[in-house]
């Protein structure tokens, strides 16, 4: 394997397929070149670039298939951060922030996701950034607010900061703020449905229909 973008670009548009790639754009409504990579080839091969040219390469390998602007390479790209063998640091924090203000799709805001949460949780400041983004006129940005601090939702964790962001979104009208709260309360159902129900009782005169069914996927009552 070459080291030259090029010759990287074209091993991995190899793991796809015309006709996965014009579903996969379909299915995304997504104005990018696709190449039809299925996850798990691209997750395979962003691990064989790491294990070829070392962690130390993570971020300029990232921001090398980031800056091609194609879908893949920008999924590989996210798949390169969020590995388990790349360690959170600023540097890769201040990486996903400026990938963010090209994210126009679900599918590479969670693709990034794992390394924003571990950078979260390594350094906690950084929630008040996130609070700051949840004013953003970008919705993706403000989805990301509740999508990078999923793991608050959890057992051992305090929700409430983000559970009044999820408040605040409550009158949002873009369906995929209202996914994401549904989301978020789902995940913090599983262990506290007393919370959940809460909030559902609070804001339902707001709260989208899509909101309160995927909340209520994990309740018992």
């Amino acid at each position: 394997m070459n080291g030259s973008l090029s010759e990287l670009l074209h091993h991995l548009k190899q793991l796809g397929s015309k006709e996965r790639a014009i579903w996969d754009q379909s299915y995304h409504k997504s104005k990018r070149e696709h190449w039809g990579v299925p996850a798990v080839a691209s997750e395979q091969y962003a691990l064989s670039l790491l294990g070829v040219f070392g962690l130390e390469s993570a971020l300029p390998l990232a921001r090398a298939l980031w800056k091609t602007d194609l879908f893949d390479p920008m999924i590989c790209a996210a798949r390169i951060l969020s590995s388990s063998k790349v360690n959170p640091s600023p540097a890769i924090w201040n990486l996903i922030v400026d990938f963010l203000t090209q994210v126009d799709g679900w599918a590479l805001e969670d693709q990034l996701a794992p390394a924003a949460r571990k950078c979260i949780l390594a350094d906690e400041s950084l929630l008040d950034e996130l609070e700051k983004w949840t004013y953003h006129e970008n919705f993706w940005i403000r989805r990301a607010a509740l999508v990078y601090t999923l793991p608050y939702a959890k057992p051992n964790f305090n929700p409430e900061r983000m559970l009044s962001w999820a408040a605040r979104y409550a009158t949002d009208p873009e369906w995929f703020i209202q996914k994401a709260i549904g989301w978020w309360l789902r995940v913090l159902g599983e262990h506290n449905p007393e919370r959940v129900i809460l909030f559902l009782e609070t804001h339902s005169d707001t709260l989208k229909y899509i909101a309160k069914k995927e909340a209520r996927r994990k309740l018992t009552s």
